[in-house]
C-alpha cells in the first residue's frame, strides 16, 4: 500500500445547500442503517457560496481515503495558503464577494509528512447583491409648498439597508432612515420623484418606479362600499366601487391587510389567498392615480377566515422541520394523517438538546386537528448512554422536553433513540417510564420510534435496547421502523424485504398490547454503486428522483416478488455499475394491509416529501381501523 492510497477522496465544495439536496440527505432514516465508515461522505450539493449577515463563507468537505491513519490531520489551503487545520473532514472557509478561489486539502500524517489529497477546486464568481428597489412609492400629501413621499422598505442584499435617497427630477434631495420624506416644491411645476435604497457598504439599489406630479394636483376620491367575504379557511374576496379621479386616471388600487400593503390591482375585485384559518383580518383600499397620488382610504372592513376542514385520518407521518416540499406534501394529504412528527429536536455531541418549534407547521397542523408530536432525536450511542445514566443530564433532558412541550403547546412527544446500546435497555425503559408519567399527567402523548426485530435476542447492536413489552406498558404507541435489513453500507437489496417485514409483524403479534404497535414504512429509494459495502455506500433518494433516474438512463424497473420491492441497474458516465431498490404505492399497500390484518394500531411513514403520490389513494389509509 502506498501513501497515495490514503488520498483517494473526492473533495466536496458544499455551499448553501439546495432544498432538493437537503431532502436527499435527510430522506434516509439513518437510525435504521449501519454507521458510515470514515471514508464515506455526502454527495456534492451545489456551487454557490452561503451568505450570512452580509458575509460570505464556504463549507469545504472532503472524503478521506479508507486507510488514512486515525491521528492524521488536514490542512486547508486557499489559493495555496494554509487557512486552517482540523481532524474533521470539513472546514468553514471565509471568502469575499466577487472573487474566485482555489481550495484544496493536504493530509498531515502523524509523522508530520503532508500529502495533497485532492485536486483543487475553483469556485464560482459571486456577484455582490444590492438591496431591492423600494416598492409602492406614492405621494401621500401635496400641500403648502411640500410633497410627502412614502414607500415600502427594501429587502436587504449582502449588507443591511441603512437609508433611502430621495431624488427630485433625477437629483438627490436628501437621505433618510425612514420610509417617508417631505420635499419642498414650487407652484405650478412638474416634478418626477424616485427613491433608492442604500446599504452599509454604500451600494445603491435600482431606483423605484417614478411618481410624477404637477403641483396643485388633486388626489382621487376614496374607494366606496368596500366589502369582504371569507371564501374558505385561507382565502378572502374583496370588492369596492371605483374611485373618482380629479386629474388624469386611476392606475390601480392598493390593498392593505392589517395596515400593510399586500399588492396593487387594476380591478375592483380581488381574491387574497394564503391567509391563516380562523383568523380576523382588517382590510382597506386606496386608489392611486397616474401621478402617484393616493386617495384617502376606504372605510376598513374586518373579516374572519373559516375554520379549516379537520382531518379524519390516522396515518402517523414524519416530516422535515422546514416549510419546503415535506410540509407542502403534508398540506396536500393531511386528511389521511392523524399525527405528524416534525424533526424539530436533536442531541449534540456533548449531550445537549438543540432545536426549536416551527410555528407555521405546528399551528397549521393543530388548526386541522392533526396532533403534533415533534421528534426528539439522538442517534449517538455514547450520548444516549450519558443521557440515560448521568443523573444530572437525565434530568436536564426530561425538564427540557417538558418545557418545550408546554411552551409550544405540542400534543406530545416522539422519542427516537434508535442507536441505544444493549446494556442500556433497562435504563431506557426507566427513562421512558418517567417521561410518560410526566406527559400523561398533562394529558400529553408519548410515542417511541423503535428498531425492528423478529425476536428478542440478547446483545443485538440495535434491537436489544428496546424492551417491546416493557415499553408498550408505558408509552402510548411504538412505531417499529421496519426497514434497514439492507442499509447504506450493506450489499444492495430491498431495505424492507417483505419476508423480513412479515417476520417482524409475526413477532409483534405474539406480544400483549398489539394495537399499540405502528408499522413504520420507508418511502424512499437507495442507489448502491459498485456492489455496495463500506467502501461503496449507497445514496438515498426520494421515489420521484428514482423514477427520474431510471428514465434518464433508459431502464425499466423490475418487480422482485420475493422482496415485494422494485429494482433496476445502470452504469453511470464513469463506467461504475449501480443497483437501485425502492418501494412504490403497490408494495407499500401490501405492508399497510399486513399491518391491518395483524391487528397493529396503524402505519407510520418516513417521510413526507416526494413519495409515490398514488399511496394516498389506498382505502386503508382513509378508513378507520377497528
Amino acid at each position: 500500500m502506498t501513501p497515495r492510497r490514503w488520498c483517494l477522496p473526492v473533495l466536496l465544495l458544499a455551499l448553501a445547500l439546495s432544498a432538493s439536496a437537503a431532502s436527499a440527505k435527510r430522506v434516509s432514516h439513518g437510525q435504521t442503517q449501519r454507521p458510515f465508515k470514515p471514508c464515506a461522505s455526502e454527495r456534492p450539493r451545489d456551487a454557490s457560496f452561503r451568505r450570512a449577515n452580509g458575509r460570505m463563507f464556504g463549507v469545504l468537505r472532503w472524503q478521506p481515503g479508507p486507510y488514512a491513519p486515525r491521528r492524521s490531520r488536514y490542512w486547508v489551503l486557499r489559493n495555496g495558503v494554509v487557512v486552517g487545520a482540523t481532524r474533521a473532514h470539513w472546514m468553514r472557509v471565509n471568502v469575499a464577494f466577487g472573487h474566485q478561489y482555489r481550495l484544496h486539502v493536504r493530509l498531515v500524517l502523524p509523522t508530520g509528512r503532508t500529502l495533497i489529497c485532492a485536486r483543487p477546486l475553483v469556485s464560482v464568481m459571486n456577484a455582490y447583491r444590492v438591496p431591492s428597489a423600494p416598492k409602492f412609492l406614492s405621494i401621500t400629501n401635496a400641500s403648502g409648498g411640500t410633497v410627502t413621499l412614502s414607500w415600502e422598505p427594501s429587502v436587504r442584499g449582502d449588507r443591511p439597508v441603512v437609508g433611502y435617497r430621495a431624488l427630485r427630477d433625477g437629483a438627490v434631495y436628501r437621505q433618510t432612515r425612514a420610509t417617508s420624506i417631505t420635499i419642498p416644491v414650487a407652484s405650478n411645476r412638474n416634478y418626477t420623484f424616485t427613491v433608492v435604497a442604500v446599504d452599509a457598504y454604500g451600494r445603491s439599489s435600482a431606483q423605484s418606479d417614478p411618481v410624477r406630479i404637477t403641483t396643485g394636483h388633486a388626489a382621487p376620491s376614496a374607494p366606496a362600499s368596500l366589502l369582504a367575504a371569507a371564501l374558505n379557511d385561507t382565502t378572502v374576496q374583496l370588492t369596492w366601487k371605483p374611485s373618482v379621479v380629479a386629474q388624469g386616471r386611476i392606475v390601480g388600487y392598493r390593498v392593505m391587510r392589517n395596515a400593510v400593503v399586500v399588492g396593487q390591482f387594476a380591478q375592483t375585485t380581488v381574491t387574497l389567498p394564503n391567509l391563516a384559518p380562523s383568523t380576523t383580518y382588517t382590510f382597506t383600499v386606496v386608489a392611486v392615480d397616474g401621478s402617484g397620488a393616493l386617495s384617502p382610504p376606504a372605510a376598513s372592513v374586518d373579516v374572519t377566515t373559516a375554520n379549516p376542514t379537520p382531518t379524519s385520518g390516522h396515518v402517523y407521518a414524519f416530516l422535515l422541520a422546514d416549510t419546503g416540499q415535506s410540509f407542502q406534501d403534508f398540506q396536500t394529504h393531511y386528511q389521511q394523517i392523524g399525527t405528524v412528527s416534525p424533526t424539530y429536536y436533536d442531541c449534540t455531541g456533548s449531550g445537549g438538546l438543540i432545536g426549536s418549534n416551527v410555528p407555521l407547521i405546528t399551528g397549521w397542523a393543530q388548526a386541522r386537528q392533526v396532533k403534533v408530536l415533534p421528534r426528539f432525536n439522538c442517534q449517538n450511542s455514547t450520548v444516549i448512554d450519558d443521557i440515560l445514566n448521568d443523573p444530572t443530564l437525565r434530568q436536564q433532558w426530561l425538564t427540557a422536553i417538558m418545557s418545550d412541550v408546554n411552551a409550544n403547546g405540542y400534543d406530545g412527544v416522539t422519542l427516537d433513540f434508535e442507536a441505544g446500546l444493549p446494556q442500556d435497555r433497562d435504563a431506557y425503559t426507566a427513562f421512558v417510564t418517567d417521561l410518560a408519567s410526566q406527559l400523561h399527567a398533562e394529558n400529553r402523548t408519548l410515542v417511541l420510534a423503535v428498531s425492528a426485530k423478529t425476536a428478542d435476542v440478547p446483545n443485538h447492536p440495535r434491537s436489544t435496547f428496546f424492551d417491546y413489552n416493557g415499553l408498550s406498558a408505558q408509552a402510548d404507541a411504538l412505531i417499529v421502523m421496519c426497514w434497514g435489513v439492507h442499509w447504506a453500507t450493506s450489499a444492495p437489496g430491498a431495505q424492507d424485504d417483505m419476508t423480513w417485514v412479515s417476520q417482524v409483524v409475526s413477532y409483534i403479534s405474539t406480544l400483549p398490547r398489539v394495537s399499540k404497535f405502528i408499522l413504520g414504512m420507508q418511502l424512499y429509494a437507495m442507489d448502491w454503486p459498485n456492489g455496495g459495502g463500506s467502501t461503496n455506500p449507497a445514496t438515498a433518494m426520494e421515489y420521484q428522483d428514482a423514477m427520474n433516474l431510471a428514465a434518464s438512463v433508459g431502464v425499466t424497473p423490475t418487480y422482485d416478488s420475493a422482496a415485494d420491492a422494485w429494482t433496476f441497474s445502470y452504469t453511470d458516465a464513469a463506467g461504475v455499475p449501480h443497483t437501485v431498490w425502492f418501494t412504490d404505492s403497490s408494495t407499500e399497500a401490501d405492508r399497510v394491509s399486513l399491518a391491518r390484518r395483524s391487528g397493529l394500531g396503524g402505519v407510520g411513514v418516513w417521510r413526507l416529501g416526494r413519495e409515490d403520490q398514488r399511496l394516498w389513494a389506498d382505502p386503508d389509509l382513509s378508513t378507520p381501523w377497528s
